[in-house]
């Protein structure tokens, strides 16, 4: 059963966590997130949205058919297109992905600093927050539109400066 208050409140752990940037794409089904969570700058969001990086995006094509966490450098070598130098140059520089679930309904996390990599214990905390996401989203395909507006509406109050 889906939870709005758990879901609110692993966000509110992340958004507050280390300074970080993140987006958190819950329960995809055919390449798209039922809900989706981010404090990435807005013009990074609409850049990528423009110039449709999804489809070229190493990270999402990673976490997608793997499960686990993986550091962003280790794909830098698949990112022909160039994505991941561009978000550099809007501040997203070291990060990792978090993918978690089956195959058609992963949970996706991406967390990531501009001027460090992510510690241990950092990666470990964003692996953790995305397991307990992907777990009080359980059943999110059965919810009421009501609902699903009531959990995207949460996303308005994270920060994104």
């Amino acid at each position: 059963m889906v939870s709005v208050n758990k879901v609110r409140n692993i966000l509110r752990d992340l958004n507050d966590h280390t300074g970080w940037r993140f987006a958190v794409g819950v329960r995809i089904r055919f390449a798209n997130p039922t809900l989706l969570f981010q404090t990435y700058p807005q013009e990074w969001i609409d850049y990528y949205n423009d110039n449709a990086l999804i489809f070229t995006d190493p990270t999402i094509r990673w976490g997608l058919s793997h499960a686990g966490v993986c550091d962003w450098d280790d794909l830098r070598a698949d990112d022909g297109a160039g994505m991941m130098t561009k978000a550099a140059e809007h501040g997203l520089r070291f990060g990792i992905v978090v993918s978690v679930g089956d195959v058609g309904s992963r949970t996706l996390g991406f967390f990531c600093h501009a001027d460090r990599p992510l510690t241990a214990e950092e990666i470990a905390f964003a692996a953790d927050r995305v397991e307990q996401m992907h777990d009080a989203t359980e059943g999110l395909g059965e919810v009421s539109e009501d609902k699903l507006n009531d959990l995207r509406a949460i996303g308005a109050g994270l920060r994104h400066d």
